[in-house]
């Protein structure tokens, strides 16, 4: 797997993915297969995200976190790849800075291009994503339509994904009782057991394969 190759390009939730030693706009430049207008690529893109030009000559360490984030993004952007893996992109952006980096990814994926957003920002997620995983104790719990998102949860398939979505301050702002477990921890029956409260014996004893409902995927005995 190429991460930084014109296939696949990662943005990773730490910004030690970039090059100490090397200019940031380098980096950037480095994407961009039409070699020949990369100075002006590496620059619109720059300026798409407020970074002046005095940044284009800075080396990572004399980024805040924020800034390094939105050269990050950029790589992502100049890089025609096929697929996007973005690990938590958000966090240190402005309302204005985030909503055009989703708007961003949005356009990427309208273009034919995959992207999967890795985030604890639920919201954010959901104003660009056709389809939401929800993970759980290191398995995917749920994937399911980002409409399914909606009223008190009703269209969602796992107690844990109506749970999350219930806990929001938007919502009803309902706290879910207990912890995740340890991954040395893991219980023998649904790794949500003891703190869902539609659990029963046989929750204890098995655990759900993934299957099929309402044309969503689900881990749970009792999905309907």
């Amino acid at each position: 797997m190429n991460l930084r190759g014109k296939e696949i390009v990662l943005i990773p939730q730490s910004v030690n993915y970039l090059d100490p030693l090397m200019k940031v706009s380098n980096q950037v430049k480095i994407s961009i297969e039409e070699k020949e207008k990369a100075n002006k690529i590496q620059r619109n893109v720059f300026k798409k995200y407020n970074l002046d030009e005095k940044v284009d000559k800075l080396y990572p360490f004399q980024l805040s976190g924020g800034m390094a984030r939105k050269v990050l993004l950029s790589t992502a952007l100049v890089s025609n790849s096929k697929v996007i893996i973005a690990d938590e992109p958000t966090p240190g952006l402005d309302e204005k800075s985030l909503n055009e980096a989703l708007s961003h990814f949005r356009e990427i994926a309208d273009s034919g291009s995959a992207v999967l957003m890795i985030t604890h920002d639920i919201n954010a997620a959901l104003k660009v994503a056709d389809k939401i995983a929800v993970f759980y104790a290191g398995t995917t719990l749920e994937v399911a339509s980002a409409k399914d998102f909606k009223g008190n949860g009703e269209n969602l398939r796992h107690p844990y994904s109506k749970a999350l979505w219930n806990a929001l301050p938007q919502n009803e702002f309902k706290p879910i009782k207990g912890s995740q477990p340890l991954p040395n921890e893991l219980p023998k029956g649904c790794l949500f057991n003891n703190r869902c409260e539609k659990s029963t014996n046989e929750c204890f004893e098995v655990r759900p394969k993934a299957k099929i409902v309402r044309d969503g995927m689900v881990r749970c005995i009792h999905a309907t």
